[in-house]
């Protein structure tokens, strides 16, 4: 609804307290001004500053968190041992620690050369094709940081922090120029005739369940059932509101979910007839312009269905 699902676990490992650290050191410098609780904007000067980023930085669209979030570390680590496994077969090598200790993407791997059945020197020339078709596409230092993470033959792979100093890039920009490339990949081995790199992609879940979080699916379940949003909340544990933005995700990634049971279809009118009013996506704004008492959860749910496309019959 904001906007922000691109970026979403981009950084798996930031603390609480590194992020705070890096709060205080923006506001230290002048660069955002404190709004509210926990909130921050942008001062003149930190407006400034992302002027500047801008010029120094390339873009990155093809970043996509929320929708590759569990996926992706899977397909890295999968792709990672099959070059390493790959470049030693190729030169002969039999003996060689794995780059991914996990059983789980050995055995995968070790699966997808026996089914695939050809010799590696066929294989590694296919995939090797496949990475050059998709990463020549792309402009800038990506494709250079994703090659130089990678293991093969008498050749080590470098930390990202290793290769963000080599390539004299800052270390947090490095960690999301790899997602953003990484993503790229993945996105084109879905349209793009790459089966080597398409095969890597299978997880065994339903594409529109894999992008929900892991407590979403579970209440997806429950209300595949039939079950209120009272009765999840009872039997889950969980206060309402937190089903609530449950079955705001669900609506949001799952095709064809109709929200009829939560709102009605004059509520529905309402809201879109003050949307368009305002002419903002901002729910204060929204919810300002409806009768008093109106619920921010049917708000949402709107926004929400209505963001992603679907007419006002629809919705």
């Amino acid at each position: 609804m904001y906007g922000l699902d691109s970026y979403f676990a981009v950084f798996p490992k930031l603390s609480r307290e590194e992020w705070d650290a890096h709060l205080g050191e923006l506001k230290k410098l002048g660069m955002i001004e404190p709004a509210g609780d926990l909130t921050y904007i942008c001062s003149a000067s930190g407006i400034s500053a992302l002027e500047d980023w801008h010029t120094q930085y390339q873009e990155m669209p093809h970043l996509n968190g929320f929708q590759y979030k569990e996926s992706a570390p899977v397909f890295w680590a999968r792709l990672q041992l099959l070059v390493q496994v790959l470049s030693c077969m190729v030169h002969q090598t039999h003996s060689f620690i794995p780059v991914q200790r996990n059983m789980h993407h050995q055995r995968f791997v070790k699966g997808l050369l026996k089914q695939d059945g050809r010799g590696y020197q066929v294989i590694s020339h296919e995939l090797y094709e496949e990475l050059l078709e998709c990463l020549d596409k792309l402009h800038g230092v990506g494709p250079e940081l994703l090659v130089m993470l990678l293991t093969g033959y008498e050749r080590a792979g470098m930390t990202l922090g290793q290769a963000a100093r080599r390539l004299g890039v800052d270390h947090y920009y490095a960690q999301i120029l790899f997602m953003d490339t990484l993503h790229y990949i993945m996105a084109s081995a879905k349209k793009e005739p790459f089966p080597v790199l398409n095969s890597l992609l299978t997880l065994g879940e339903e594409p529109n369940e894999a992008v929900l979080t892991n407590s979403t699916k579970a209440t997806w379940r429950l209300v595949q059932q039939g079950m209120t949003i009272e009765q999840i909340a009872k039997a889950r544990r969980l206060k309402v509101n937190t089903v609530e933005d449950h079955i705001v995700e669900i609506a949001s990634f799952i095709e064809g979910f109709g929200i009829g049971e939560y709102v009605t279809e004059e509520e529905k009118r309402q809201i879109i007839d003050a949307a368009d009013s305002v002419n903002t996506g901002q729910l204060r704004s929204i919810k300002e312009q409806l009768p008093p008492g109106f619920p921010y959860f049917k708000i949402r749910l709107v926004m929400t269905k209505w963001k992603g496309g679907e007419k006002r019959g629809d919705a």
